[in-house]
């Protein structure tokens, strides 16, 4: 029973991973760490070796993320549109929530010190910047139409996926965001919408080649200096609640009820640490 409890968390990890990667503003990185499965993502795909090793964890969070996108491209995404504020705020919630096991992970081994104070600004500027460049929608851009296999097309979409990928487990990053930038966003989402593996399946194998580039990089950062890279990554959280105020938010009835979901959020971070303590 405890098994299969620890892979349920999985797997909802990696349908919350790949709801917030379809969300443009919403990081998935920092959804990983705030369920406390960061280091364990990371470092699990960091390698061939460790690849096959922790095999079951990540066909599990695979599934979990697919899920999470398939979902996100048609039922969150109309829900983002409806009830944007409510669905923005329960993001909030989930990463202020989780703030409290971002310190308690980044100072196991040593305690904060006041040059901590310099990577966590910097990343949280950078993430601020990143989101007011998103708010002004100077990326919008005309989807592809791709109704067959093209080779120039295919290997765009694997580069800006591989690209894209990185930012995904990067916490404070929104890999949506990334993929606006490289004027493909539209073109993925209306491919899960249609099905159209002209266009998923490189976009896939992109994705699968960015994502282990980018958690072998991760994992050396966290090994050389885990103080300093937690302190980059409290200020790309932070940073993130920022990014993912919705544009309806001030003093009205949505916001009021929108607070509500970030309670809930609040709680669903601070039952899933429990979770974890327990398991540990």
């Amino acid at each position: 029973m405890k098994k299969f409890l620890e892979y349920l968390k999985y797997f909802l990890c990696g349908l919350v991973f790949g709801i917030a990667n379809v969300i443009p503003g919403v990081s998935g990185g920092t959804m990983l760490v705030i369920f406390g499965v960061f280091d364990r993502l990371t470092e699990a795909i960091s390698g061939i070796k460790k690849i096959f090793t922790n095999i079951a964890f990540l066909i599990t969070f695979a599934l979990g993320a697919g899920a999470g996108i398939l979902l996100s491209a048609k039922v969150i995404g109309s829900m983002f549109e409806t009830y944007a504020v409510q669905t923005n705020m329960f993001f909030i919630g989930l990463i202020l929530g989780g703030i409290p096991l971002i310190v308690k992970l980044g100072t196991a081994e040593k305690k904060a010190k006041p040059l901590c104070f310099l990577p966590f600004v910097i990343s949280m500027a950078i993430v601020i910047g990143l989101a007011v460049l998103e708010k002004m929608d100077i990326f919008t851009m005309t989807a592809e139409n791709v109704t067959g296999f093209d080779v120039i097309i295919s290997l765009k979409l694997i580069l800006c996926a591989a690209i894209a990928a990185v930012t995904m487990i990067i916490p404070g990053i929104s890999g949506s965001f990334m993929m606006m930038l490289l004027g493909v966003y539209k073109t993925i989402i209306g491919a899960l919408n249609d099905w159209n593996f002209y266009v998923i399946i490189p976009f896939a194998l992109g994705a699968i080649i960015g994502i282990i580039f980018g958690a072998k990089l991760i994992s050396i950062l966290i090994r050389k200096n885990k103080l300093m890279v937690y302190s980059a990554i409290m200020g790309m959280v932070v940073g993130s609640v920022y990014a993912i105020l919705p544009d309806g938010f001030g003093l009205n009835l949505s916001t009021g009820y929108g607070f509500a979901f970030m309670l809930i959020g609040a709680l669903a971070s601070v039952l899933v640490e429990k979770l974890n303590t327990e398991n540990e």
